[in-house]
């Protein structure tokens, strides 16, 4: 099962942070300003879209697939 991870990294530390992983891009301005980041969240949809990279001055931006194991419905009998 694969699914979409976005890493924002920055190039100068923020907030002690420099490496923070989100689940899409929306996120990342849940816990980060546009000013931070240095683009509204619009303009990275439009600027990444066909690409799994952007950058600028204060960040790069990349997107790729991480493999999950499937979750399983089956519940395996345990002997004690």
């Amino acid at each position: 099962m694969k699914e979409k991870v976005v890493h924002l990294h920055f190039k100068e530390p923020s907030d002690g942070q420099q490496d923070l992983y989100f689940g899409s891009f929306k996120a990342i301005y849940d816990r980060c300003s546009h000013e931070e980041v240095g683009i509204t969240y619009k303009a990275l949809v439009n600027a990444i879209r066909n690409r799994e990279c952007y950058e600028n001055k204060k960040v790069v931006i990349r997107v790729s697939e991480y493999i999950r194991k499937p979750k399983s419905n089956h519940q395996k009998e345990q002997s004690c």
